[in-house]
């Protein structure tokens, strides 16, 4: 008789989260090779022709799919009116993501998406099982949210429409 696992479906999505990862990690380890390689020629990449590179760092984000671990260059250059050395990421900034940034923008615009549900945040994290964060970190990027115009995440030209609930129970 052949033995059957029971959980084969949720082993093998799990399966593809990771490999999935590994794939982002490997692109993203890529592209900055590229970006080494073409800086100083590439007119795309032009603002950095500038810096020359200082070291490898490792960096972690949390995307949808779970915590992406990569390294990536930075670089610098000496500022010509204060003598003092500048430093800048390039794959970052093609990337969209600040230098101080944890969470992938992603990941908050899907948190932000629950607020017209009014799901608790125990369910968020439910519906988000790989993302692989608190409690806290969900309650944090909520209480941030703001419903008005002006509002996108990391300056970006996405907004986030909060719909305002237009029914009310009565008891």
């Amino acid at each position: 008789m052949i033995n059957v696992d029971n959980n084969f479906f949720k082993n093998f999505i799990n399966l593809l989260y990771i490999q999935s990862i590994e794939i982002i990690q490997q692109s993203s380890e890529d592209y900055d090779e590229w970006i080494f390689k073409n800086y100083k020629i590439d007119e795309t990449l032009k603002e950095f022709k500038d810096y020359k590179v200082k070291d490898k760092i490792e960096r972690t984000l949390v995307i949808l799919n779970g915590k992406i671990t990569f390294k990536r260059r930075r670089y610098y250059k000496i500022n010509s009116e204060t003598g003092k050395e500048e430093y800048i990421f390039p794959l970052d900034k093609l990337l969209g993501i600040e230098k101080w940034q944890r969470i992938d923008n992603s990941v908050k615009e899907k948190i932000s998406s629950f607020i017209t549900e009014n799901k608790r945040y125990k369910d968020i994290l439910d519906t988000m099982e790989h993302v692989k964060i608190s409690l806290m970190t969900v309650s944090n990027i909520m209480k941030n949210a703001k419903t008005d115009e002006e509002y996108y995440f990391n300056k970006s030209n996405k907004k986030i429409d909060i719909l305002e609930c237009t029914h009310f129970s009565k008891y």
